[in-house]
Parts: C-alpha cells; structure tokens; sequence
C-alpha cells in the first residue's frame, strides 16, 4: 500500500482537528449546565475512550497488517 496525501486528505485531516479542538470550547457551557456532574461524566468518558484505545491496539497486535482494524482472516 502506497503512502500518500492528496488535498482531499488534507483538508479531512485539517477538519478533524478542528472539530476535535471544539472540546475546549464546549467545557465552558458544559460546566455550567452540569455543574458538578462534569467531572464524572468526563471520568466516564475517560473509561470509554480507554476501553476503545486498548481493544484498537489488541486488534492492532493480533492482525499487523495493513489496514488496520479492517483486516479479516484469510
């Protein structure tokens, strides 16, 4: 599999920057609707982003080959 970047990749990359940097703009307003709620549900959210970063790397060890977590057996 070639390696490469074309504009369309590009500007998805820059995108999802973009909308991942709105957390810091959306920790504002959350804290004041949640009050001290949003500490757990950050905590939980914490758990589940954890959980989802441990089975991609599992999946990851268990089938190195290109594409990823897309990769069925043989």
């Amino acid at each position: 599999m070639r390696r490469r970047l074309g504009v369309f990749d590009a500007v998805v990359v820059g995108l999802g920057s973009m909308i991942g940097a709105g957390i810091f703009g959306a920790l504002g307003p959350a804290a004041r609707e949640a009050g001290t709620g949003l500490l757990l549900g950050l905590v939980a959210a914490g758990v589940v982003a954890y959980c989802n970063a441990t089975s991609s790397a599992r999946l990851a060890a268990r089938y190195p080959r290109s594409g990823g977590t897309c990769v069925l057996r043989p």
